[in-house]
């Protein structure tokens, strides 16, 4: 029986990019493969973007898709509870029984349940109450620098810049890279992207390669 999820990414332009997930959308295989092997950024904005996903593969993160379908992009509300009742508005037409949001300030995917659009509107306003008051605001606040500041970092550098050096290291143990992402995720939650604000791509393969060899020292 199918088990139907979205999957979907909300940007600084408050556009949700959602994908349709036909079999296994439940916590214990779709939310598994997706922390697992889709919890960087621009990870998570490629599976969003996929348009239609047959199967997740919550082991390899292999995806199956037997239809090819544009991703559907959704310009959501400035006003927060509207957004996400817009939000589930979309997966009900899905006939989704969960959505999986990428939540882009504490770097990691929520899981709503779908109980009908608005129990899942307010369960998303619980699980993205980070994103209320920041991409979503009902006033014209001016951008202060640190607003601006941080809406630069999303947009122009240390996204990019991970895509690119990750994409450097493809060639490298599968299960390496994925430690290192893992530890990157972490110390970005703890401290912030601003760490790596002004790394290159150079940098991050340093990176990487220094906390392989911390790790063969252990």
């Amino acid at each position: 029986m199918a088990t139907r999820a979205l999957v979907g990414w909300i940007g600084d332009d408050r556009k949700l990019t959602s994908t349709y997930n036909h079999y296994d959308g439940y916590p214990e295989n779709l939310g598994v493969g997706l922390e697992s092997h889709y919890s960087m950024p621009e990870e998570a904005r490629k599976i969003a973007s996929m348009g239609y996903i047959s199967y997740l593969n919550p082991e390899t993160g292999e995806i199956e898709a037997k239809n090819k379908e544009a991703a559907d992009v959704t310009q959501l509300n400035d006003d927060f509870k509207e957004a996400m009742y817009e939000v589930a508005a979309v997966a009900d037409s899905y006939g989704a029984d969960f959505i999986y949001i990428y939540d882009i300030e504490n770097l990691e995917w929520t899981t709503t349940k779908m109980y009908g659009v608005r129990q899942a509107t307010e369960s998303l306003m619980n699980e993205l109450s980070a994103l209320d008051g920041g991409i979503f605001r009902s006033d014209d606040i001016e951008e202060n620098f640190n607003t601006k500041w941080k809406k630069f970092l999303n947009e122009n550098t240390v996204e990019k810049v991970m895509s690119q050096a990750f994409f450097k290291l493809q060639d490298e143990p599968k299960e390496m890279v994925d430690a290192y992402k893992s530890s990157l995720v972490n110390d970005i939650r703890l401290n912030g992207k601003e760490t790596y604000a002004d790394y290159s791509v150079e940098d991050f393969i340093e990176d990487y390669e220094n906390y392989i060899s911390d790790k063969m020292d252990m």
